[in-house]
C-alpha cells in the first residue's frame, strides 16, 4: 500500500525519505529482535551477537545497495535499473549471510536470514521505483 501511493501520487523529497527510512530503522530493529531471539544459549551451536552489533552490521551490509541506487540515478532505463538492483541484492544479502548466520543455531539460519532477504528486497523494490 505505502508503495502503491508513493508511484501514484506526486513524489515529495521528504516523504520519500519519511518511507525509506521508516522501512530501514524499523526493519533493523525487528530483524535485530529475530535475530536476538532465534540465538542460540549453548556452546559451539552459535555466536552471541549485541543489539546494537546486529544494527549496525544489517546496515553495513545495506551499502551494496546504496551503491545501485547512486547507479540507478544516473541511468533511466528500467532493464538497468533491475539488473543493477538484481546484482546488489544478492551483494547485500551474501554480505549479511556470515554475520546472520553465526549467531544462530545452524537449524535456524534461515530463520534469521529470511527476513533479511525480504526487507533488503523491499528496499531494492523502493530503488526501481522511485525515479
Amino acid at each position: 500500500m505505502i508503495f502503491h501511493n508513493l508511484l501514484l501520487v506526486e513524489k515529495k523529497e521528504s516523504e520519500v525519505f519519511a518511507v525509506a527510512f521508516a522501512l530501514l530503522a524499523a526493519g533493523a530493529v525487528i530483524l535485530t529482535l529475530n535475530v536476538l531471539l532465534l540465538e542460540s544459549r549453548t556452546l559451539f551451536q552459535g555466536g552471541h551477537i549485541i543489539f546494537f552489533q546486529s544494527l549496525s552490521l544489517l546496515g553495513y551490509c545495506l551499502f551494496p545497495l546504496d551503491v545501485g541506487a547512486l547507479i540507478c540515478m544516473l541511468k533511466d532505463n528500467a532493464i538497468v535499473k533491475v539488473i543493477v538492483v538484481c546484482v546488489t541484492l544478492a551483494w547485500s544479502s551474501w554480505s549479511a549471510y556470515p554475520f546472520m548466520s553465526t549467531a544462530v543455531n545452524p537449524r535456524r539460519k534461515a530463520l534469521a536470514l529470511y527476513p533479511v532477504l525480504l526487507m533488503y528486497v523491499s528496499v531494492g523494490f523502493l530503488i526501481i521505483a522511485i525515479d
